[in-house]
C-alpha cells in the first residue's frame, strides 16, 4: 500500500458548475458520488479537494476543458464512441442502467395524440426538440425524425409549451425532476410509451485523455462503493432516480426500441 506524507498536496478535482445541495436535480448525485469514490481511496491514494468552474458554456465547454486539460478535470455523460475517443472513460454506468430507457415529455393538450402511437414508425410523426449537444437528439436524427435543436436549455422547454415541437424525450430518471419544474407550462410525463435503446447507452464519467491516475482512482473508488452498498444507498436517496426505477419495473407501457447509432 502507498503512504502519504502529511504535508502532501492533496489532489485537487475541478468540476463544471457550483456545488450542489438539492436531491432532485441529478447533478448532485454526480458531484457526490465523485466525491464517494474520492473518499475511499482517500487511505491509498491521499487526501483531494473539490473545486468548481463556473464557465457557463454547457457540456460543449466542459468537454473541450477536458479534452484540453484546461480548467476542467471530470465531466459527466453518455458513454458515446466519440467521447471515449476525445476523452479518457471510467467504465462505471452512473445510472445503473436507467439512462438506456426514455419517456416522452409532452404538453397536456397531445395526450390523445400520442396515445394512438403504436410503433416506432408511428412515433416518427411528431417532431422532437433537443438540446444541442444531447446525445438522445443525435440518435433520434440519426433514426430519421425531425429534430429541432436549441442551445437554450431553458428556451428548450418554453418551445415544448408553445407547441413548436411535440416532445422531449427523457431518461426515465430526469422525468419526474422536469415535470415538477414545468408544470406551470402545462408540461407533463406521457404516460403509454417506453423507449429503449436497442444497445445500452451508460452514463460514466470522463477525464482528460492522459490522465491515467485519475481515472484509475475513480474506477477504483466507484467498484469499492458498489462493493460495500454505498454507491446504491447514494442513488435511492435521489427522488427521481427511484421514481425512474419504479417506472421499468411496474410499467405496462408500449415498448420501442430504438437503434443506438453513437455507441459503435
Amino acid at each position: 500500500m502507498k503512504s502519504f506524507s502529511a504535508y502532501a498536496d492533496p489532489l485537487r478535482v475541478t468540476i463544471s458548475g457550483s456545488p450542489n445541495t438539492d436531491k432532485s436535480v441529478p447533478a448532485y448525485f454526480y458531484e457526490q458520488i465523485l466525491k464517494v469514490a474520492l473518499e475511499k481511496t482517500r487511505a491509498t491514494d491521499g487526501d483531494f479537494i473539490i473545486a468548481y468552474n463556473v464557465h457557463g458554456g454547457g457540456i460543449a465547454r466542459d468537454r473541450a476543458m477536458v479534452i484540453a486539460d484546461a480548467g476542467i478535470d471530470v465531466m459527466w455523460g453518455s458513454a458515446t464512441k466519440e467521447r471515449q475517443e476525445q476523452m479518457r472513460l471510467v467504465p462505471i454506468d452512473l445510472l445503473k442502467n436507467l439512462n438506456n430507457y426514455r419517456v416522452l415529455l409532452i404538453h397536456k393538450d397531445s395526450k390523445n395524440d400520442f396515445a394512438q402511437v403504436k410503433t416506432l414508425e408511428d412515433l416518427k410523426k411528431f417532431t422532437v426538440g433537443s438540446g444541442e449537444h444531447w446525445t438522445d437528439g443525435i440518435i433520434f436524427k440519426d433514426n430519421g425524425f425531425n429534430v429541432s435543436f436549441t442551445s437554450s436549455y431553458w428556451g428548450l422547454y418554453k418551445m415544448l409549451a408553445a407547441h413548436r415541437f411535440q416532445f422531449i424525450s427523457r431518461g426515465v430518471h430526469e422525468i419526474s425532476f422536469d415535470v415538477a419544474t414545468f408544470t406551470d407550462l402545462g408540461l407533463v410525463q406521457e404516460e403509454t410509451l417506453l423507449l429503449k435503446y436497442d444497445v445500452p447507452v451508460h452514463y460514466s464519467f470522463f477525464v482528460n485523455k492522459n490522465n491515467l491516475a485519475l481515472a484509475d482512482r475513480l474506477e477504483r473508488g466507484l467498484k469499492l462503493a458498489q462493493f460495500d452498498g454505498t454507491f446504491d444507498r447514494l442513488f435511492y436517496e435521489m427522488p427521481s432516480f427511484k421514481e425512474g426505477d419504479a417506472i421499468l419495473k411496474n410499467s405496462r407501457r408500449t415498448l420501442i426500441e430504438i437503434k443506438n447509432t453513437k455507441v459503435d
